[in-house]
């Protein structure tokens, strides 16, 4: 059975462990923990330590995809079904972007600027409270949330497939990321 590349596979299980935190974090912040209490000082920071190293990591996965071809989709998909694949592997490099960027204009935006643990990371955007009579901070933080809960629905329905593909057509994509024996 084709599979990615070595590197693709440990950076894919790498960022969603990851991003399984970071939304675990970003829901207690906004849910469970007390506004301007210390956890959430403590989840604010762990939260944009983990974007950051997030972004990184997502930047490097970029490039092993540009530079090794993933194995070929299994035989007997339909049209739809290989429309649907592309569409959702670009959607899980390009939501996870914009999410990294809106969370980093909305602390720049707001004066905080970005910490990844105890380094000051650039300043990429400017400190503006307005920008004519929108309050910009509150803006890429509502974006950053719906589109990280997009994000979240689309790896559910990511996941759905894979058990579908599995259980129901008998194609093991899931192999294509493991680590075990490969199946002939």
């Amino acid at each position: 059975m084709p599979r990615y590349v070595l590197s693709a596979r440990l950076l894919h299980w790498l960022m969603a462990l990851g991003f399984g935190f970071m939304w675990l974090c970003g829901y207690a912040m906004g849910s469970l923990v007390a506004e301007d209490g210390p956890w959430e000082e403590i989840l604010m920071s762990l939260h944009i330590s983990g974007g950051v190293t997030l972004l990184g990591l997502l930047v490097l996965r970029i490039g092993i995809r540009l530079t090794n071809r993933p194995p070929a989709l299994p035989h007997g998909l339909s049209p739809l079904e290989k429309l649907g694949s592309h569409l959702g592997h670009l959607a899980l490099y390009l939501l996870p972007l914009a999410v990294f960027v809106l969370g980093w204009a909305e602390a720049d935006f707001g004066g905080h600027g970005v910490h990844w643990f105890s380094f000051v990371m650039p300043k990429v955007f400017p400190t503006m409270e307005m920008w004519g009579t929108i309050n910009v901070e509150d803006l890429a933080d509502t974006l950053h949330t719906y589109l990280a809960y997009l994000m979240l629905a689309v790896a559910v329905v990511h996941v759905a497939a894979v058990v579908k593909h599995r259980w129901f057509d008998g194609h093991d994509v899931l192999g294509r990321m493991g680590f075990g024996r490969p199946k002939e």
